[in-house]
């Protein structure tokens, strides 16, 4: 199966905006997500290159829906570079060999973030003035992580020691599934012992119903989530932006990933509380 990607906005449109009224073909969240993606070079539908960082599959509103839902995006991973696979293909008819076969290499969560989380805020802004609560990410069938990218999210930090002082305290929440094993305990640890700049990451918290982890409303694919102990992680963002979030959501399930490099599906989420 693909590697896949399934992300979830919740907030509301200040008043002033209908986007529910928006329904042309020419004037979905699929066609601003895509085109917003195509514009910075992050995707393409075009034939003339292949997606950079992800696969466009389903886009769609969702504001009406209930108080709190935005919308969502679904994207493929499978759009890195070609490598071999790990089956070798049957002998041709005729032939005593067979050439080995390739894939495309799945581009890995903590780098596909930042720019999917902005690429959805930014196609979202186009129907209304965004009020955003919390985000909601879905992996499926990921492939074993095969290298940290703590280093590429760290040298992204100076971004935000540009910040005017304008804190966010936040709850990050997940299945089980996440942790592979470990504890909140340890993923809050191995969190401090990164540099996180002016992101401030623990203690365990208890994690309120209401934002804890939930199925996505009309998701093309089917999310099983694990149990999960009702503990999270709190966090302070230097500013509540698309951008702060989608860093601090990237550093965790890369710190979870580097513990726990087997898990494949799991699902986080990061709801502002202050």
């Amino acid at each position: 199966m693909p590697s896949m990607l399934f992300l979830e906005a919740f907030g509301q449109f200040l008043p002033g905006t209908d986007p529910s009224g928006i329904d042309s073909d020419e004037e979905d969240l699929y066609s601003a997500f895509r085109a917003r993606a195509e514009l910075m070079g992050w995707s393409t539908t075009s034939g003339r290159r292949r997606p950079l960082l992800w696969e466009m599959n389903e886009a769609e509103l969702t504001a009406g829906i209930d108080t709190s839902r935005l919308g969502w995006v679904q994207v493929g991973l499978d759009v890195g570079d070609f490598e071999p696979t790990r089956k070798r293909p049957a002998p041709v008819s005729g032939h005593g060999y067979a050439s080995l076969g390739v894939r495309r290499r799945a581009i890995e969560p903590a780098v596909v973030l930042p720019a999917l989380i902005q690429c959805l805020y930014d196609a979202l802004s186009r129907f209304g003035v965004v009020e955003m609560s919390a985000l909601q990410v879905t992996a499926n069938y990921l492939e074993p992580r095969t290298q940290s990218h703590a280093g590429e999210l760290i040298s992204m930090l100076n971004w935000f020691n540009l910040t005017p002082n304008g804190k966010a305290d936040a709850l990050i929440a997940f299945d089980q599934q996440l942790l592979g094993g470990y504890t909140e305990t340890e993923l809050v640890a191995s969190l401090q012992r990164t540099n996180t700049g002016s992101f401030e990451f623990g203690p365990v918290v208890v994690v309120p119903g209401q934002h804890s982890i939930k199925p996505g409303v009309e998701a093309p694919i089917r999310s099983i989530f694990a149990a999960h102990s009702g503990l999270g992680v709190s966090v302070t963002l230097p500013e509540w932006t698309a951008s702060a979030a989608a860093w601090a959501l990237a550093v965790v399930i890369d710190a979870a990933l580097a513990m726990a490099p087997d898990v494949r599906n799991f699902a986080v989420r990061l709801t502002r509380v202050g």
